[in-house]
């Protein structure tokens, strides 16, 4: 696992994943991350658990100590004090987004803030496929002075001092940020990818009605892609996610630098 730091402020890369029993296939994201930083001449930031030490006390207790909710305020935070230390942009990616094609992944200047453009594709049964639009977090983007970040971090809190039951694992992230671009608008970056897991399982095997059921309903070419790991080992949508899978599926969309999902290299097969 690489873990460097440089002296370039301008942009700030940042992620976090535990540093023991790392899956492969994790590694491997977290390889083509620190690598497509290093292309761009960024600055990479690296945090073990240590990542969780930001979150509050009460927020941690509040969660019940689950790592989505506390996680999605922890980025938060840490990328406000990047910023207060001189960044001029924070990227935060997950572990678990693999950057297929570093020549044409690009996070465009002049946002104040973006997260993504989410397409989950699940089955509707007899033998139809569904997808659902909504927002994601698995890469966010905060620049200095925006007025975005203090807001959202504010709202965080305040969504689960207020909760009187348990917390949801993506009622501060995803879930709050759909209602939120409902309201008004969002800057979504619309080359980030997220693949539920009967998408990640065509790719796995090189195409199929998934794959290319998301790619007509994403409308747009992707360069890299969060392969939601948080799905490991656990029924959804009646199939299984495998680290065995996931391991293929990121090798495929590396090995084709995406054309796997996005279409060029033919029709996938059935």
């Amino acid at each position: 696992m690489v873990r460097k730091s440089g002296s370039n402020m301008t942009t700030v890369v940042c992620q976090s994943y535990r540093v023991e029993d790392v899956p492969g296939s994790i590694r491997r994201c977290l390889e083509t991350v620190s690598d497509w930083v290093a292309r761009r001449g960024f600055d990479y930031r690296f945090e073990g658990d240590e990542f969780f030490d930001r979150v509050p006390g009460w927020y941690r207790d509040k969660v019940d100590q689950s790592k989505l909710p506390m996680s999605d305020l922890a980025r938060l935070l840490w990328a406000r004090a990047l910023l207060g230390q001189g960044a001029q942009r924070v990227i935060w990616i997950d572990a678990d987004v693999v950057v297929f094609d570093p020549d044409n992944f690009t996070i465009p200047n002049g946002l104040d803030y973006a997260f993504c453009r989410e397409v989950w594709l699940r089955r509707g049964g007899r033998d139809k496929l569904l997808a659902t639009e909504g927002v994601h977090n698995a890469v966010c983007v905060f620049a200095a002075g925006n007025a975005f970040l203090d807001f959202y971090i504010h709202a965080c809190e305040e969504i689960v001092r207020g909760a009187d039951g348990p917390v949801l694992s993506h009622q501060v992230g995803p879930d709050f940020l759909g209602r939120l671009a409902d309201v008004i608008g969002g800057h979504l970056l619309t080359n980030v990818g997220l693949f539920s897991p009967i998408v990640t399982a065509d790719i796995a095997k090189g195409g199929g009605r998934a794959a290319t059921a998301q790619r007509r309903a994403f409308g747009h070419p992707v360069h890299a892609a969060n392969l939601c790991a948080s799905f490991l080992n656990r029924p959804d949508d009646g199939f299984t996610l495998t680290e065995k899978i996931m391991t293929r599926a990121t090798d495929r969309l590396i090995e084709t630098k995406g054309a796997v999902v996005n279409g060029t290299t033919g029709e996938p097969r059935d």
